[in-house]
Formats: C-alpha cells, structure tokens, sequence
C-alpha cells in the first residue's frame, strides 16, 4: 500500500506544472478565530489520507463555521479546489474532532495525513 500511495503522490506531481509544497498544520487550538476571507485567488490542494481510518475534510466558511467537503477513504487522495484565505479542517471519520488545519497557498500544495 505504501509504494501504491507515492506512486500516486509521484503521479499527481509529474502532472502538474507548478512545483508542490506540503502544507503545515496551523493548529487546531486556532480554529476559532480563522474564517475564509474572499474568492480572489483561486488555487487547490491536494489531500492524500495515508492512515488506517477515512478523514473529512471541512471548509470554514465566511462566519468560521464547517462546510463539508469530502471524505477520504485510507490510501486515496482528493483534489481540492479552493482560495488562498479558506481554511480547511480535517476529523477522522464523522466524529469531527479537529485532527489539523490547513490553510492554502497561491500554489498548489499538498496535505498528508498519518
């Protein structure tokens, strides 16, 4: 399972002209206080869940609160369009409990999961 996964991390990268950086995990202590801010650059991220159980991710909307986006399933990947200024939240499974958040860049990036 793992050579399949950076197989496809090496297939997702080799099929994109900019170059990719991982995204750091601001903290789930923070949640809070972040929020998307507006729709001006849009960019996307690339969620690949290399752990035993599915993950969610969650955007925090204009007011903070979650909107679904996916679920991931162990092994899978998931492109995500998005903006610079929206955050993201992934749980494991439904129980919704904050494992990270993420906050996009101008160029695609990528997040890995554990």
């Amino acid at each position: 399972m793992r050579l399949a996964f950076l197989a496809a991390i090496l297939a997702t990268l080799a099929g994109s002209a900019q170059a990719q950086t991982e995204l750091r995990d601001v903290g789930c202590a923070g949640e809070s206080g972040l929020r998307s801010i507006d729709e001006t650059t849009l960019t996307e991220v690339i969620f690949f869940n290399q752990s035993p159980a599915p993950i969610r991710t969650y955007w925090l909307d204009h007011d903070g609160n979650r909107k679904f986006g996916s679920e991931i399933r162990p092994g899978d990947s998931y492109v995500q369009q998005t903006y610079v200024t929206h955050p993201w939240v992934v749980t494991k499974n439904s129980a919704k409990v904050c494992i990270a958040i993420y906050q996009p860049q101008e160029s695609s990036a990528i997040v890995v999961v554990h």
